[in-house]
Order: C-alpha cells, then sequence, then structure tokens
C-alpha cells in the first residue's frame, strides 16, 4: 500500500535516530506513529534502481486530502493520495494513482485506484501496533479485499495480507520501518506488486529522508530501488 524532508546536519543527528552513529540493541520505536505519519504527511520521493542493463526510476507524492465518504461502504475518513510512477531513463512507463481512506488512528480501512477498483483494508484483529518495539520485531498489519469496482455488490478479485517489520541498515546506524506485500497494480499492470517499501524511522515515529522499495515486474525481475 502504497503508494522527504531535512534540515540542518545538526538537527538530523539529534531528530533521528539514523543520526550520527551506530544504533544500540535495546532501540526502540513507535511503529504506531511511524504508520500514521506515513499515511497522513505529505511526501515526496524519488527512488532509483537498474534490471540488468536497464535503469529505472520510481517516484513516489503522497498527498493529504479533504475527508470523504469511502464509495463502497459509505464511511467518511481523512484521506491521501499516492501517486506511484515508474520510469525508464526519462520516459513514463506506468502511473498508479492510489486514494486511501483513512480511520482516526491514520490507518486506511478503504482505497480506490484509477481503473474504478476498490479495496476493503482491515486491521488485522487482536493486534495492536506497537508504541516501543525492537528493532528485531515484526507484526502483521491488515487484510486487504480487492473488488472489480466500488460498489456495495462489487466482485471480490482477490484477498492480500500486509505486514511491518524494523530492519537495522549501515550496522545500524539508522533503522528503517518497512510494509510488506502492498499491492500497487494499474490497467497496464506494468508496476507489478511492490512486495515491500522501506522508510527511515526515528524512535519517536518521526519519518526520515531515506527510502526504499521493492517491486516485481510482470518480467518476472524483482528490482529494487532507493534514494541512499
Amino acid at each position: 500500500m502504497t503508494r522527504a524532508l531535512l534540515p540542518s546536519l545538526a538537527l538530523l543527528c539529534s531528530a533521528l535516530l539514523a543520526g550520527c552513529g551506530g544504533g544500540h540493541d535495546d532501540d526502540r520505536f513507535d511503529v504506531r506513529t511511524g504508520l500514521k505519519n506515513l499515511m497522513t504527511q505529505p511526501r515526496a520521493l524519488t527512488l532509483t534502481g537498474t534490471s540488468g542493463s536497464v535503469g529505472y526510476t520510481l517516484t513516489l507524492t503522497n498527498t493529504p486530502l479533504a475527508a470523504a465518504a469511502y464509495p463502497r461502504t459509505g464511511t467518511s475518513g481523512a484521506r491521501s493520495e499516492l501517486v506511484s510512477k515508474l520510469w525508464i531513463s526519462t520516459t513514463s512507463i506506468d502511473t498508479v494513482d492510489t486514494v486511501r481512506y483513512l480511520d482516526g488512528n491514520g490507518l486506511a480501512f478503504g482505497s480506490t485506484d484509477g481503473s474504478g477498483r476498490c479495496t476493503d483494508i482491515s486491521s488485522t484483529p487482536s493486534v495492536a501496533l506497537p508504541g516501543a518495539a525492537l528493532r528485531t520485531q515484526s507484526g502483521p498489519l491488515a487484510v486487504h479485499e480487492e473488488y472489480d469496482g466500488c460498489s456495495p455488490g462489487s466482485t471480490r478479485l482477490g484477498q492480500a495480507a500486509s505486514s511491518w517489520r524494523l530492519v537495522g541498515e549501515d550496522n545500524d546506524r539508522w533503522t528503517m520501518l518497512c510494509v510488506q506485500s502492498v499491492r500497487i497494480t494499474s490497467a497496464s499492470s506494468l508496476i507489478g506488486i511492490v512486495t515491500e517499501h522501506c522508510h527511515e524511522i526515528a524512535s519517536d515515529g518521526t519519518i526520515g529522508a531515506r527510502a526504499r522499495a521493492t517491486v516485481g515486474l510482470t518480467t518476472g525481475a524483482t528490482l529494487t530501488m532507493q534514494n541512499y
């Protein structure tokens, strides 16, 4: 589901656990706030990578929108729009536009895409997102029910599950919050599935500038793109 910002170096070192120097095994991270920030805050990222001799660029732009009713159920919530664009060199080959409907905790309960499909999203039952997770922790996030339209009688196309994990990078100098198995498809299906997207996180849930995404292309290749 998925679909950056920095001040001075001094502020970066003090504000982000990624700061200057290694982390500790007992460092803890507010996953609940981190996921809310990913959904609700504006963000623009440019990630690059190669598959064979071909260079790819993935741009991700998240824009908060005014509240509205999710068309499949009529439930109102805040919204955010995630636009994903895949490029080969300077040529844009695919664009995915997803609008997510958010509950009071900033988590998605539904989404629509540019092809007129809807996805019902429900948090995994009996699982509370942690406010102080260790760098080695992971857990379930949500179940995604995909439909061929947005009316109450639309046909269900399939089901997917998402999860989260924390991972240390560069000998734990910084930590990434990763969301796995987020489906991003389009009519042309060139992007395929983003199997994981990761974002730098500080202990208080602040999202930093570093990010990466792993994408499954329709050619069967797996492509990892990042901005660091």
